[in-house]
């Protein structure tokens, strides 16, 4: 087997990740249309005959994935609103991995196992968290009078709590599983103190680990925002008008997208809702591949040397 052959699907992955960060950074710039630009109901002459043109639009090369019920460029929602889905994704996730690496090697390597935690991990991993979060936020994110950066701020927060704790219990099991292993028992007989343990020769050994950890908390907060935009509950802020009910994303998000149009479902208008249920797909199919390709590589460099 070469030695620098890597997975398909981690190549894959890994351009569609890079592509979608792209657009979170300059997605703004890339847009065909102001961020307000709203198409009106008007009439034109087409072919000799006076049409009246209306809201929404189909996909058309003025607005390659059609108009909103408003009038507004779906892909230019899309554009702007990917920032807010990828970084604040990117970022929930940095964070579950930071402290949860920290409190997992500080538990995997405590010379007793720590049973008040084992409780709180076999007692966390049965509560779904889209029911604390969406409760916790339910009198906040509605007509807020807070900022969108509050509410961002605040949403990363309450995330990053509530699933931290996966993550300490992926890293703890790992580690206690590195620190039995021959080669830290030498250098524990040899007189290595923790630090040098954990520096050298335990996170070494985790850096896969915890780069899969990653990617896999990236999706798991996608597939939150997914389930929250369905109950119009949208990271940034959402605008609940009244008579008729509706719900409007403040950031546009993927996500909210999603969740406003959701009831288009119904309509001729399927582009509103394919149009972002399609981008948001996407990104977690990105993830999941670069998932695939880092276990794949993992599997591969274990075949080659498996006494490691």
């Amino acid at each position: 087997m070469n030695r620098g052959k890597y997975p398909l699907s981690l190549w894959i992955g890994g351009l569609m990740v890079l592509m979608l960060i792209l657009l979170a950074l300059f997605g703004p710039y890339l847009a065909p249309y102001d961020i307000t630009y709203q198409e009106n109901v008007r009439t034109e002459i087409i072919d000799g005959k006076e049409v009246l043109i209306k809201t929404p639009m189909p996909p058309s090369s003025a607005h390659w994935l059609g108009t909103d019920k408003w009038g507004y460029d779906i892909l230019t929602l899309l554009l702007h609103g990917a920032r807010y889905t990828m970084l604040v994704t990117l970022l929930i996730a940095f964070l579950r991995i930071l402290i949860g690496t920290l409190f997992g090697l500080y538990l995997g390597m405590a010379e007793r196992r720590q049973g008040w935690w084992l409780g709180v991990e076999n007692a966390w991993s049965h509560i779904p968290i889209v029911l604390p979060v969406y409760f916790l936020l339910l009198g906040i994110n509605f007509n807020s009078e807070l900022s969108v950066s509050e509410l961002i701020g605040l949403f990363v927060v309450i995330v990053t709590i509530l699933g931290t704790p996966s993550v300490v219990s992926s890293i703890r099991q790992k580690t206690e599983q590195v620190k039995e292993m021959p080669f830290v028992l030498a250098a524990v007989s040899l007189g290595a103190g923790r630090n040098r343990l954990v520096l050298h020769h335990i996170l070494p050994q985790l850096r896969e680990e915890i780069m899969l950890v990653f990617v896999m908390e990236v999706i798991a907060v996608m597939t939150l925002m997914g389930q929250l935009g369905l109950f119009n509950l949208f990271v940034g802020g959402t605008i609940m008008q009244f008579d008729p009910m509706l719900y409007h994303s403040v950031t546009h998000e993927w996500a909210g997208l999603i969740g406003q149009a959701r009831n288009f479902i119904f309509s001729n208008s399927l582009w509103i809702l394919y149009a972002p249920l399609g981008a948001f797909m996407l990104a977690i199919i990105a993830f999941s591949l670069l998932a695939k390709g880092l276990r794949d590589r993992s599997k591969q460099r274990y075949q080659r040397v498996p006494y490691l």
